[in-house]
């Protein structure tokens, strides 16, 4: 059986690419070697960024596998075990010490939307369309999505968009902020490796500081979260690439980070 998941590495990038026609659906097997190609950079000190896609226009994701879905209907227990194997995914994903950009060409629904829930920041298509349809199988997310999107866009908006089905456009996720970035058709992939790039010209040790900061602190009171972020940049002035940053602005220089 041929990979599901094919990965290269180039110029400090992990470019992770989705590989299950036609439409790229998150099964079993597909989060499995997801899971495992994150693992395989994650200690890696030449991957600074990961940029993640779906080869084709069609689709970055369309959803789960629903063939895979019968097995738990009136067995309980079954859906609870199945989320959390995706719950697995999506958080390593989101916790993982290194930044990561989802590309997403073509259709982002359900499952393929949690994925990109999970990055970081998100280029898209403008011929994209991103929803969660869930509803209409008369279920729900179950892999983040109730919880990832609200946070994103808000209570209001995520309700509207998971209790209705509809998808929506990319010029309406980047109005209602759930997209960073948006590109010309087919040129998503492209415009995401630009900004990864950009990213990984900085020092890895801060971007990953910056990532837990936003993390740590984003859900704890301002006066508590305030204190994380001072642990935090205590922690990256110990750091060689501070010594390098600091030292190349006061000498007028382009820094030469080591990522240590």
């Amino acid at each position: 059986m041929p990979d599901l998941v094919h990965m290269k590495k180039e110029n400090g990038l992990a470019i992770i690419t989705i590989d299950n026609p036609p439409m790229n659906v998150l099964s079993q097997s597909v989060a499995k070697e997801l899971l495992q190609a994150y693992l395989s950079v994650e200690n890696d000190p030449e991957v600074v960024v990961i940029v993640l896609t779906g080869e084709g226009n069609r689709a970055f994701m369309a959803g789960a596998n629903i063939k895979e879905f019968p097995d738990a209907l009136g067995q309980p227990g079954v859906a609870y075990h199945m989320a959390q194997r995706f719950h697995e995914l999506m958080n390593t994903i989101d916790f993982f010490p290194k930044p990561t950009i989802a590309a997403l060409n073509g259709f982002t629904l359900g499952g393929g939307l949690e994925l990109a829930l999970a990055c970081d920041m998100r280029v898209c298509d403008t011929n994209a369309k991103l929803g969660f349809p869930e509803i209409n199988l008369g279920i729900f997310p179950g892999a983040g999505g109730t919880q990832r999107l609200p946070r994103l866009v808000g209570e209001g908006k995520a309700k509207e968009l998971m209790f209705t089905g509809q998808p929506i456009s990319a010029e309406e996720a980047y109005r209602i902020g759930l997209v960073n970035a948006l590109a010309e058709p087919g040129k998503a992939l492209e415009h995401a490796v630009a900004l990864a790039s950009q990213i990984a010209s900085k020092s890895l040790p801060a971007l990953s500081l910056i990532k837990r900061a936003v993390m740590d602190g984003i859900h704890l009171p301002l006066d508590e979260a305030v204190q994380v972020e001072a642990k935090l940049f205590d922690e990256v002035f110990q750091t060689k690439d501070s010594k390098e940053g600091v030292h190349a602005f006061m000498e007028k220089r382009e820094p030469n980070f080591k990522n240590e």
